[in-house]
């Protein structure tokens, strides 16, 4: 029997990953979306609602499902035991949020850029959505905590970059996230080599996200 298809955004990582592990176990099968103008869009496929929530194509009766409620079908057909809370509406009322904010900033999220060809599957920028992701990295960030030098250092380059580039809301958003990249690895690194180790990590995804 033929199994549902998630179309996954091939320029972001996450996707590729958690898709190739559904198709692994057997869930599901993928197809990448930069591939969506070779094909063909599947038929009742609403490409601009599947650009901001991952699409899941029934093959048997042509039915297409969006987001969360994709994602929990794929993993309530391959757990049912857990079915009854994976298509609980109180989870799904819970996780919505955490949904958004992924989706709407998966890109920045990764440090990727769009396909160099192919349909490109890029989410509409949701000002909402991302504030809010930038605010949960800067806590999460501050919880975690940076050493008063990384401190220091990291506002004059937040005040510096906000002047040199034009478009403000995407550096805050890979500012924020490289800021919280740097905390972790201050976190789980030997004390030694800390320090070094989140420098050369902010110059590293500083260069990479900020140089496309």
């Amino acid at each position: 029997m033929a199994v549902p298809t998630l179309l996954y955004d091939d320029a972001c990582p996450m996707c590729k990953a958690y898709t190739a592990g559904f198709q692994r176990a057997g869930w599901c099968d993928r197809a990448a979306f930069s591939g969506v103008g070779e094909r063909g869009a599947a038929p009742g496929l609403d490409l601009d609602r599947a650009r901001h929530e991952i699409p899941l194509v029934d093959p048997a009766t042509g039915t297409v499902y969006y987001g969360l409620d994709a994602m929990t079908r794929v993993m309530a057909g391959g757990m049912p035991v857990l079915k009854p809370i994976l298509r609980s509406p109180l989870l799904r009322m819970a996780l919505t949020p955490l949904y958004k904010i992924i989706t709407y900033n998966r890109r920045l999220i990764a440090g990727t850029h769009a396909p160099a060809a192919g349909f490109d599957c890029a989410p509409d920028r949701h000002v909402g959505w991302r504030w809010t992701y930038i605010a949960l990295m800067l806590l999460i960030t501050g919880c975690l905590g940076l050493p008063t030098l990384f401190g220091g250092i990291a506002i004059i380059g937040g005040i510096v970059g906000l002047y040199l580039t034009p478009d403000r809301l995407s550096y805050l958003g890979h500012y924020a996230t490289v800021l919280f990249l740097a905390a972790v690895a201050l976190y789980v690194l030997p004390a030694p080599v800390a320090p070094i180790g989140a420098s050369l990590l902010i110059g590293y995804e500083a260069h990479r996200r900020l140089n496309p």
